[in-house]
């Protein structure tokens, strides 16, 4: 008897039971029919996931030859990181570090060019979101949310395109962090402070000092998240960075 599921929850399945199969790069997967089988659904909807999974470039299906992991490390999307986080899927220390690397190119690459490129438009949408942090701040809410938009804000005032799409896939698979970062009170405040100083030196045209800002900012991220997923941290309570 199948189970009717849909395709983002055959997904929550399959891909726990890839990583602890130990899967390799090249190695080939059970079959359609033998996962079916496994997981108790119908052909149909596992074609849907796998569908997914190979338009992310998790895996290959070759015909009259089987289904093969593609290299996740460097093969599979952006997208593949979005999945995972909607899924709740634990990331391990050398994820956490190539995201924050991964960001750090974007945001700074952001950053040199708004200081230039930067609109009265831009400008007005950035001061929207800080308005809100405080508000939600002194409410003793959380800024999870405003954080993403002022950092998309700020990658839309570089005026490319493809840093925004890029950008956007990386705060979408950070969510879940995100709202865990901010349910401390001093990283919102701390965040807001370094907001309001960056898009003080965005605004003045200050590359060299929103650099700075910048690169304290994504500093005390970093240490946060590397001490939270770190083998020492897991039988003691996050520290705030």
């Amino acid at each position: 008897m199948t189970t009717a599921l849909d395709s983002t929850q055959v997904l929550s399945r399959i891909l726990p039971f890839i990583r602890e199969r130990g899967y390799a790069a090249g190695d080939r997967i059970p079959s359609e029919r033998e996962l079916a089988e496994r997981f108790k659904i119908s052909r149909g909807i596992l074609r849907e996931a796998l569908s997914a999974l190979e338009a992310m470039r998790v895996i290959q299906r070759k015909p009259q030859s089987g289904i093969y992991l593609r290299d996740i490390a460097t093969e599979a999307s952006v997208d593949m990181l979005v999945l995972e986080s909607d899924l709740g899927m634990p990331v391990s220390a050398a994820d956490v570090k190539d995201l924050n690397e991964f960001r750090s190119m974007l945001e700074v690459q952001s950053v040199g060019l708004a200081c230039s490129r930067r609109t009265d438009a831009d400008l007005a949408r950035i001061d929207a979101v800080l308005t809100i942090s405080r508000e939600r701040h002194a409410a003793g809410q959380s800024i999870s949310d405003q954080d993403a938009l002022f950092h998309m804000a700020l990658c839309a005032a570089s005026g490319n395109k493809l840093i925004q799409r890029a950008a956007n896939s990386f705060w979408l698979a950070s969510k879940a962090r995100r709202a865990q970062y901010f349910s401390d009170p001093a990283n919102g405040l701390r965040s807001i402070q370094q907001h309001t100083a960056l898009r003080d030196a965005v605004e003045a045209g200050d590359s060299s000092r929103a650099l700075a800002v910048l690169g304290d900012h994504l500093g005390n991220v970093e240490r946060y998240w590397m001490l939270h997923v770190g083998p020492a941290d897991k039988a003691s309570p996050p520290t705030t960075a």
